[in-house]
């Protein structure tokens, strides 16, 4: 088995709206920017379907540091 074999895919985040409120999601455990709204925990629809991940959108799982699961992401090559 090669090292390639053993790595986990690269996984990279994507916007993912409320279907409840309508703003992005942001990632869970994740601080958001000074004066800026998303979508919270405050929001019943926060962790309703679709999900939110770990990641901002367009950030890597390669380059987060922690483990990052699929929910708000994306696979890539």
């Amino acid at each position: 088995m090669t090292d390639d074999a053993l790595r986990e895919p690269v996984r990279v985040g994507i916007v993912v709206r409320c279907v409840r409120c309508g703003h992005t999601k942001k990632p869970i455990g994740r601080d958001a920017p000074l004066n800026t709204y998303y979508c919270d925990d405050d929001c019943l629809g926060y962790r309703s379907e679709p999900r939110p991940g770990s990641l901002w959108p367009g950030e890597r799982s390669d380059e987060f540091g922690y483990p990052v699961g699929t929910d708000g992401t994306v696979e890539i090559q």
